[in-house]
């Protein structure tokens, strides 16, 4: 449970897309987070959404990464007074499905190695192909942040207040950050890509 000093307040930065994440601001007294950064072509918006609210990218002093596809991670780079949260593991799987999509000319051989759910989705070569295109022409380690800036989950606690709720499925280790606001709120990364207009 969060202490009274410690209440978080919950607001959107920008809004999701087709082709980036949505970037979340969570604040206490105590901490400014950014969970999830964006693609790095919404670096402008980003930094425009946080002058808005009277706040430089130096003030922010954590990151939360839920995963690692280059549209939540790849404005981490300019926080540069923050450090870095994001899952070991995750990191771990990442380099390795860079690494051995980069080093192919068939990305739809290398892409089921680490995706085994594609065959059930029924992706044609084409697309896969075009994804494979997009990320090497967008993913660039640096905009990840420095390493010695990096903090894993696995090892080292988020500020209080906030926890880390494994949700993997999207991504094998990616996670959700529940924020004890005074109406706790979940922020899913990709663990929902959809509303249900008829939940209730």
């Amino acid at each position: 449970m969060a202490s009274m000093s410690e209440v978080w307040t919950v607001e959107p930065l920008l809004e999701g897309s087709g082709y980036s994440s949505s970037c979340t601001l969570v604040t206490s007294r105590s901490h400014k987070v950014v969970v999830d950064s964006g693609l790095s072509l919404e670096e402008g918006a980003l930094v425009k959404a946080l002058h808005a609210r009277g706040l430089e990218p130096s003030d922010i002093d954590t990151v939360v990464n839920t995963h690692l596809h280059l549209d939540h991670c790849g404005n981490n780079a300019i926080f540069s007074g923050a450090v870095m949260f994001m899952s070991l593991e995750e990191f771990r799987w990442t380099n390795a499905f860079y690494a051995a999509l980069f080093a192919s000319r068939t990305p739809e051989r290398v892409a089921p190695e680490f995706y085994p759910e594609l065959a059930l989705h029924g992706l044609n070569t084409r697309t896969i192909r075009n994804v494979a295109r997009m990320v090497r022409f967008f993913w660039n380690r640096e905009r990840l942040g420095p390493e010695d800036r990096f903090r894993w989950i696995e090892r080292s606690p988020l500020p209080s207040g906030l926890e880390v709720v494994p949700s993997p499925g999207h991504t094998p280790f990616h996670v959700s950050i529940r924020v004890a606001a005074p109406t706790p709120v979940i922020i899913a990364g990709d663990a929902v890509l959809a509303e249900d207009p008829h939940a209730k």
